[in-house]
């Protein structure tokens, strides 16, 4: 068995330089917004797809541009050589990386890659670049006058002039080199003359997110209607099953039929309509006459004028566009599924490997209909391949792009690739950072990984997409979330609102939010585990839970986690200092007293009442904490959650979570700090 195991791009738009396993089966892409996921299916249709080779200046990653001027600089001088002078040019690489069983003995189209003298070695890599030639450089560094005159007259560097000439110039002097690599030795490379080789190798298939099916016109939507040509057209191929090219012929057949009657009463009638030649003398003795002759194409034929309709139990049958988005997007990504399978079948030189991506395929589909779909895809192979029975099952392998939490959560944890967005190097631009969870999140055992699947797949969270998140322990504080951060945003500056950020707010209890840390740690996700401090004492060989005063430690296992210290005590906690609370991304927060107060809260209930005692007729004196738990502990949790989230309209937010939220709402923690880049090149950007 050949696979595709792992991808390597370089140097194209956030994919700076990132790697991404992929697994035998689906892979999984998630992350926010503009984080790259789009960016991976785009360099393999522009590698390996209908649009190979058309690449743009702003495809280039935006910190690898700044070469383009490091090289106009060494061509000007004069005392480079050339060589050196297009080793300073950047350039776009896809690298992939394939695993082979050592008992495989005919390798196909893998052969050729394969340079390793290793007779142990099961890897083959394959380098796809997209670069300049000797030949060719001096296009892109000499800069026609009448560029340089325009920047200089617009008082602009010389930079933009050259970046101008770029977005023209690039086309004609880049172009794809394919190369295989020895994986024992580096410097032990293989070039191809063209890329015939890369297309026996591998094929690509693309589903693009269905963004057309709601299309609102005066016309019906026939976008499934017009996948049949499509799949005419590759049960056409001599390869197609025995089945396919069954219906094929009775197709013809029938076309046939019909261009017959219509050639014989249909283009008579037709003769008529022709012009009255003969006033100017045509046809004369030497002339053969006119005839029309009507042909009919069974291709064309569905290719304009097919339609899919649904049955109608009283024989009306409804239009495509009548049924649901979510129905007709399933059908359409089934149809194009089959349409890839069959274009792979019908493939003389069948590749050994086929990868296919499927962007957002949640698009109009109910969140049960989202998981069913992915834990169903590999099923689907089997299924489609069952037509095709003396042969091998389809060689496919998916990668998935998806901003649903309900499919994300769905997919296995070891399938999932999470995108994240970070800065560059290069001050001005960002770059994608890869979270492999299969050979990453070392940190998390066996057993958490276990948990938090579950739990994520119970409650879709949206850890994988969102900007920043709290976790809170009960329904009280998640149900007060909103109305807190309201509070927060009203004395806040613009870029310092919660409120305008994505932040995803998960009840995860006091005993499991320890699960959650290596996980948002590994995510890079700037958090806020807000949890009670949960006092206790020993009282006849049992600790029982009381007031914070009386205390003698904590039994909540978050902190214990937190601290590592099984047995730390509450007067220990109440010391912590902020540094103490925080790490790198996330930060915990438990009941301390309030500004001016004495008296600390054992749970966020008498916490809440004691920011508040005017609201509950509690006099502020020594025994506010004890009448504070004893309020607490006789009313509704939910109910007095609503009250203080629609009917109050001023109380106090209690200290911890106001300090916490504070700290949420500063920008996440800063990078290595980047270089300057030219004016230039932030135009471009």
């Amino acid at each position: 068995m050949i696979k595709l195991s792992n991808i390597r791009v370089q140097g194209f738009r956030l994919l700076e330089d990132a790697e991404i396993a992929v697994e035998s089966g689906s892979t999984v892409i998630v992350g926010r917004n503009n984080s790259g996921k789009t960016s991976l299916t785009e360099i393999f249709e522009k590698f390996l797809g209908e649009s190979a080779g058309q690449f743009r200046l702003e495809d280039f990653s935006g910190a690898l541009r700044t070469k383009f001027t490091e090289a106009k600089h060494l061509y000007d001088e004069g005392r480079s050589q050339p060589v050196d002078i297009l080793k300073a040019l950047p350039s776009i690489t896809l690298e992939l990386v394939f695993n082979y069983a050592d008992h495989v003995g005919d390798l196909g189209p893998l052969s050729p890659f394969i340079i390793d003298l290793d007779p142990a070695c099961t890897t083959s890599i394959v380098r796809i670049v997209y670069s300049a030639s000797l030949a060719t450089f001096e296009n892109l560094l000499d800069i026609p006058t009448p560029l340089v005159e325009q920047s200089r007259a617009e008082e602009k560097s010389e930079s933009v002039a050259l970046f101008r000439h770029l977005r023209d110039a690039i086309a004609n002097a880049y172009s794809i080199q394919v190369f295989a690599v020895d994986p024992t030795d580096g410097d032990n490379v293989r070039k191809f003359d063209n890329t015939s080789a890369l297309a026996q190798l591998i094929q690509t298939g693309f589903v693009k997110a269905q963004r057309t099916l709601d299309v609102t016109t005066r016309r019906d939507p026939d976008v499934i209607g017009k996948l049949l040509s499509q799949l005419f057209k590759t049960a056409s191929h001599l390869e197609a099953s025995q089945e396919d090219k069954d219906i094929v012929a009775q197709l013809k057949t029938s076309v046939s039929k019909l261009e017959g009657a219509v050639q014989g009463g249909f283009d008579t009638q037709l003769k008529g309509l022709l012009p009255a030649l003969n006033i100017f003398g045509f046809p004369s003795l030497n002339d053969t006459d006119l005839m029309p002759h009507t042909s009919i194409d069974a291709e064309d034929l569905l290719t304009g004028n097919t339609k899919i309709l649904y049955t109608g139990a009283d024989g009306v049958h409804l239009p495509e566009g009548y049924n649901g988005l979510g129905t007709r997007n399933l059908i359409y990504i089934l149809l194009q599924l089959e349409t890839l399978h069959k274009s792979y079948r019908a493939t003389p030189t069948r590749p050994i490997s086929h990868i296919v991506f499927i962007e957002e395929p949640e698009a109009h589909l109910h969140p049960q209909m989202q998981e069913v779909f992915i834990a169903k895809l590999n099923e689907a192979v089997s299924e489609l391949s069952k037509k095709f029975p003396g042969e091998p099952a389809w060689q496919v392998q998916f990668i998935v792009s998806t901003h649903s939490s309900h499919l994300a959560n769905a997919a296995q944890f070891d399938a999932i690739r999470y995108f994240l967005s970070v800065p560059s190097d290069t001050a001005g631009f960002r770059r994608t950072k890869v979270k492999d969870f299969r050979k990453g999140a070392d940190t998390i055992t066996k057993e958490d990984r276990k948990f938090l699947q579950q739990y994520m797949t119970l409650t879709k969270c949206d850890l994988y997409f969102a900007d920043k998140a709290i976790l809170v322990e009960g329904a009280t504080e998640r149900i007060l979330m909103p109305r807190i951060i309201e509070m927060i945003d009203k004395g806040a500056e613009e870029s310092a609102k919660l409120g305008s950020q994505y932040i995803t707010t998960m009840e995860i209890g006091g005993a499991y939010a320890q699960k959650f840390f290596p996980l948002i740690e590994y995510l890079e996700l700037k958090s806020l585990i807000i949890t009670d401090i949960d006092a206790v004492y020993l009282k006849e060989k049992r600790y029982q839970k009381c007031l914070c005063a009386k205390g003698e430690r904590t039994s909540n296992s978050a902190l214990k986690s937190w601290f590592n210290d099984k047995e730390i005590s509450i007067a220990q906690l109440l010391a912590k200092t902020p540094d103490e609370k925080t790490r790198a991304f996330y930060r915990i927060a438990y009941q301390t007293p309030e500004d001016g107060s004495l008296h600390c809260a054992r749970s966020y209930e008498d916490a809440l009442i004691l920011a508040n005692l005017d609201h509950f007729e509690i006099d502020d004196d020594a025994d506010a904490a004890a009448n504070a738990w004893d309020k607490a502990e006789g009313f509704g949790k939910s109910e007095e959650a609503i009250r203080f989230a629609l009917m109050e309209e001023e109380w106090a937010i209690p200290k911890y979570i106001s300090d916490g939220l504070a700290w949420l709402a500063l920008p996440p923690p800063p990078a290595a700090a980047p270089q300057e880049v030219p004016q230039a090149e932030k135009e471009v950007a």
